[in-house]
């Protein structure tokens, strides 16, 4: 009987995709991550669940590399005039990575299952990610920095639900005790604490001038607080809608613009990028900027000294570093990277 250990994270989508597991007929065990202080209703939860399901659960305490590799990095972003997406980078390194060589290596699993919607699937000969049959619930844009190498380890058990109540109800059918958990949105380490807040324990205040056609039209508390393409909380009667056009942290500045200067019809991306598909196998490639986005067409994908220049087919808005830059050919994940600040 193969061996497979389902990431419970004390919510339903994981709790279904242990099930199905189960019903496969894999010797199932549970793991569950303890990331930060302040996540015992969601431990226990998942305990619960693990005695429901009658598997074999473990309690993986990995709070010390979460706070190195997570957390560190989102405030270092910040820090740096960036808008980082902490989910993408924790799958990278942690779900899919330290999670999976725990599972495979101390626990001798073949594979680890996830209650993300998203499917595995073979394009042009090589093993990608593939939309799922949710669409409104799709992950895989936050899968894009998954190594590929990883991939034949890795199970998506909810990829072929067509919606979160069908999910809900299988649930509710077996007795699970999740049915009615709240589904969160947030970044989980927040702790439902707003992002300001947070920035503002560890990052305290930093005042610096607002800049508006080369003259100081006001003060921010702080460039970390703010995002490439916010209008919101600006507070200047300048009598025109005004957006953050640049962050520039070596000044400790925020430059303003209309709305017009946001629009670009390409965009830098930092490093390698993360592929499932070669680069010269790309036919019709698109690119999603940002969650839940018009994908964009790709016109080509440069080479620029240690940067990527990714020519789009229409001038986009909001194009923001230190998010991701998924890549897709139809349903098909082509891979990922993150967005450079604008060169």
């Amino acid at each position: 009987m193969r061996r497979v250990v389902v990431a419970l994270s004390g919510g339903v989508d994981s709790a279904v995709a242990g099930l199905l597991c189960k019903k496969a007929g894999f010797e199932v065990l549970g793991v569950t991550l303890y990331l930060f202080n302040g996540q015992e209703e969601t431990l226990q939860r998942a305990e619960e669940i693990a005695k429901v399901l009658n598997i074999e659960h473990h309690l993986l305490d990995i709070r010390e590399q979460f706070r190195e590799e997570i957390i560190k990095y989102f405030l270092k972003s910040y820090q740096a005039g960036l808008t980082p997406n902490p989910c993408a980078i924790c799958n990278r390194k942690i779900k899919f990575d330290l999670l999976l060589k725990f599972a495979r290596e101390r626990l001798g699993a073949e594979l680890l299952a996830t209650g993300h919607y998203v499917s595995l699937d073979s394009y042009q000969g090589y093993l990608t990610l593939r939309t799922p049959q949710n669409k409104k619930k799709d992950q895989s844009y936050f899968l894009a920095l998954v190594k590929a190498e990883h991939l034949p380890f890795l199970m998506f058990p909810l990829g072929n639900f067509s919606s979160k109540e069908e999910v809900r109800a299988l649930a509710h059918l077996e007795k699970l005790p999740v049915t009615e958990a709240k589904e969160s949105q947030d970044i989980c380490f927040l702790k439902g604490q707003a992002l300001e807040e947070f920035l503002k324990e560890y990052l305290g205040e930093q005042e610096g001038e607002i800049i508006y056609q080369g003259r100081v039209v006001g003060k921010h508390r702080g460039f970390f607080y703010y995002t490439i393409g916010q209008r919101k909380g600006l507070n200047l009667p300048l009598g025109k809608k005004l957006y953050i056009t640049k962050i520039d942290p070596k000044e400790n500045r925020i430059l303003l613009g209309e709305k017009e200067e946001l629009e670009r019809d390409y965009l830098y991306v930092e490093g390698e990028l993360n592929l499932f598909i070669p680069l010269k196998n790309w036919m019709k490639p698109s690119a999603q900027i940002r969650y839940r986005t018009e994908k964009v067409v790709v016109e080509d994908v440069i080479k620029e000294g240690n940067l990527f220049k990714v020519k789009l087919g229409k001038k986009v808005r909001g194009v923001t570093p230190g998010q991701i830059c998924a890549f897709y050919e139809e349903e098909f994940l082509l891979g990922g990277a993150i967005i450079a600040p604008h060169q």
